[in-house]
């Protein structure tokens, strides 16, 4: 099921969406706005440099946000801190690898290496926890301003994303690209030559020089999947989780192959 309307949105209706690549200050958060129509989808907006309340006022003009950012805490870590501030932590706790693991990832994270073959960073053990904390209070944000959400992203304005996933779903080479040198512009061209559909404008100078920009097209192009319901379906026997802790939402892997809308 689609998220922010709550169903996959109907062939040929024209929407928008926006992607956002969170950072735990805004110099590093990055939102792309894209849209939707007649089988192809363009940047409409793309800045570097946004704080919550642009990110608020998109949330207003757009279907889903997809959003680069865990949405929760393992549910084991964060028993884990209750515990540990009424001062009954169990004996013994972490204190082999497997317990350890459950502390620093959650469901999502397993199903994505599953999936792809790469763990998402820990938003409990990785310096990851620094945007998440921040995305606590925007996600509080957008809902106290009535925007429907769930951390699984069913039927909810924002979604969890993560453009390294998708990527490998699409099998763009994306491995380094957040490093000085050609693996930027390699895998921009890569996307473009894929999604042929997809229009960069004069945005993509941009995508090739800050991989800030570029996540955030590709939370958007995520983004724009959740509403088309070309994303893998949250597990029903997970929902509660999801609720809980986030959940990550993967595009089909063939979903550049075919028009945004048909």
């Amino acid at each position: 099921m689609a998220a922010g309307d709550g169903g996959a949105r109907p062939a040929g209706q024209s929407f928008r969406v926006a992607g956002v690549d969170l950072a735990s200050q805004d110099a590093r958060t990055a939102m792309a706005v894209l849209g939707w129509e007649r089988g192809q989808a363009a940047v409409l907006e793309l800045t570097v440099g946004v704080g919550n309340p642009a990110i608020i006022e998109a949330a207003s003009r757009v279907s889903v946000l997809g959003i680069d950012c865990p949405f929760g805490w393992p549910v084991a870590f964060t028993d884990l801190m209750i515990a540990q501030r009424a001062g009954t932590v169990e004996p013994g706790t972490a204190g082999d690898q497997r317990s350890k693991r459950r502390l620093a990832y959650r469901r999502t994270d397993a199903v994505v290496r599953e999936r792809t073959g790469r763990w998402p960073l820990s938003v409990s053990a990785d310096r990851i926890a620094y945007p998440s904390m921040r995305c606590a209070g925007l996600l509080a944000t957008l809902a106290a301003e009535g925007f429907p959400l769930r951390r699984s992203g069913i039927g909810s304005k924002a979604a969890e994303v993560y453009p390294a996933a998708a990527l490998a779903r699409w099998r763009l080479g994306a491995g380094g690209y957040k490093l000085d040198g050609p693996g930027l512009p390699r895998v921009v061209q890569a996307l473009l030559r894929a999604a042929p559909w997809l229009d960069l404008g004069s945005f993509q100078g941009l995508c090739r020089q800050s991989h800030d920009a570029f996540d955030a097209v590709i939370a958007g192009l995520v983004a724009g999947a959740v509403v088309l319901g070309r994303v893998e379906a949250v597990p029903e026997e997970d929902i509660q989780l999801a609720d809980e802790e986030g959940w990550i939402q993967l595009p089909d892997t063939d979903f550049l192959d075919f028009p945004p809308v048909r």
